[in-house]
Protein backbone atom coordinates (compact mmCIF):
# COMPACT_ATOMS: atom_id res chain seq x y z
CA UNK A 1 0.00 0.00 0.00
CA UNK A 2 1.54 3.19 -0.95
CA UNK A 3 2.53 5.77 1.75
CA UNK A 4 1.82 9.66 0.68
CA UNK A 5 3.71 12.19 3.09
CA UNK A 6 2.96 16.46 2.31
CA UNK A 7 6.40 18.01 2.40
CA UNK A 8 6.74 21.92 1.87
CA UNK A 9 9.75 22.94 -0.47
CA UNK A 10 11.91 25.71 0.57
CA UNK A 11 10.88 28.02 -2.21
CA UNK A 12 9.61 31.52 -1.71
CA UNK A 13 6.20 29.56 -2.64
CA UNK A 14 6.30 27.48 -0.27
CA UNK A 15 4.38 24.81 -2.87
CA UNK A 16 2.96 21.62 -1.29
CA UNK A 17 4.71 18.11 -2.71
CA UNK A 18 3.62 14.78 -2.43
CA UNK A 19 6.34 12.31 -2.05
CA UNK A 20 5.62 8.82 -2.08
CA UNK A 21 7.87 7.09 0.68
CA UNK A 22 7.55 3.29 -1.36
CA UNK A 23 8.79 4.91 -4.65
CA UNK A 24 11.34 6.98 -2.98
CA UNK A 25 12.73 3.73 -0.75
CA UNK A 26 11.82 0.97 -2.37
CA UNK A 27 9.33 -1.99 -0.91
CA UNK A 28 9.88 -4.28 2.03
CA UNK A 29 9.58 -7.55 2.44
CA UNK A 30 8.47 -9.45 5.21
CA UNK A 31 8.56 -13.27 5.71
CA UNK A 32 7.62 -14.98 8.80
CA UNK A 33 7.05 -11.52 10.71
CA UNK A 34 10.96 -10.77 10.44
CA UNK A 35 12.64 -8.25 7.19
CA UNK A 36 14.72 -9.20 5.00
CA UNK A 37 17.60 -7.25 4.96
CA UNK A 38 18.07 -6.36 1.73
CA UNK A 39 21.62 -3.68 2.75
CA UNK A 40 18.97 -0.69 2.09
CA UNK A 41 19.39 1.99 4.74
CA UNK A 42 17.44 4.95 4.93
CA UNK A 43 19.39 7.80 4.52
CA UNK A 44 19.64 11.02 7.08
CA UNK A 45 18.39 13.24 4.66
CA UNK A 46 16.91 13.24 1.55
CA UNK A 47 16.62 16.51 -1.25
CA UNK A 48 14.58 16.65 -4.04
CA UNK A 49 13.69 19.75 -6.63
CA UNK A 50 10.41 21.30 -5.99
CA UNK A 51 7.46 19.69 -8.66
CA UNK A 52 5.84 23.10 -8.99
CA UNK A 53 8.85 25.37 -9.05
CA UNK A 54 12.59 25.89 -10.01
CA UNK A 55 14.16 27.54 -7.52
CA UNK A 56 12.58 25.17 -4.36
CA UNK A 57 13.91 22.27 -3.03
CA UNK A 58 11.70 19.90 -0.78
CA UNK A 59 13.79 18.16 2.37
CA UNK A 60 13.39 15.00 3.91
CA UNK A 61 15.10 13.78 7.27
CA UNK A 62 15.60 10.41 8.41
CA UNK A 63 13.02 11.24 11.56
CA UNK A 64 9.86 12.37 8.90
CA UNK A 65 10.45 9.13 6.97
CA UNK A 66 10.86 6.93 10.15
CA UNK A 67 7.42 9.11 11.11
CA UNK A 68 5.34 7.76 8.05
CA UNK A 69 5.80 4.59 7.44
Amino acid sequence: MEKIIKVKCTGAGRHINEINLEDLLGQNVILYGAPIDTGRHIPERIVRKCDVCEEGKVVLTREMIEENL
